[in-house]
């Protein structure tokens, strides 16, 4: 069992669709940029590596992505739709294609933003905590990012969730 392999084990859900499902299957993700889902995948599943979604991480991700040019022309609910596919994603397939898929679409300044997402979504607790480290290692491996570009990330990260 992988990290990610516990993704969305959902008990006792109910019958009715959630908001966020009755987005998804209302818009045809099909259409979407494939740059705005390979962004959004490592931040997802840098939230998703402990086997949970925080509201906090949710808001931030919202957030990151409300203020990005590259999701600035999707319809409203198209974040959250993604958001939901790409879980829905991992949990299927694994982060390994998922993450894979990302590396052959992004080109190198876009893995960056995509990291630089992630590397927000770990922290928004102020806590970089071990699976989160372990999810973000691997996204920088795959991506094939420079050291010192991932060390420059992480150390701008650092300073925006520094305390008063």
């Amino acid at each position: 069992m992988t990290v990610f392999s516990r993704l969305l084990g959902r008990s006792g859900t109910s019958s009715q669709p959630s908001a966020e499902q009755a987005v998804a299957e209302a818009l045809d993700l099909a259409v979407l940029p494939v740059e705005a889902r390979a962004v959004l995948a490592p931040a997802v599943l840098t939230m998703a590596s402990d086997g949970r979604a925080t509201e906090a991480e949710m808001a931030l991700l919202q957030n990151l992505c409300a203020f990005s040019p590259i999701f600035a022309r999707l319809p409203e609910g198209a974040v959250l739709a993604l958001i939901e596919r790409i879980l829905a994603d991992l949990q299927e397939a694994g982060a390994e294609p998922v993450i894979e898929n990302c590396a052959e679409v992004l080109p190198m300044e876009l893995r960056e933003t995509a990291f630089c997402f992630a590397m927000r979504v770990a922290m928004v607790d102020g806590v970089l905590a071990h699976r989160e480290k372990q999810a973000l290692s691997e996204i920088a491996e795959r991506f094939a990012m420079p050291d010192e570009v991932v060390g420059r990330i992480i150390d701008v990260v650092g300073m925006l969730q520094r305390a008063a």
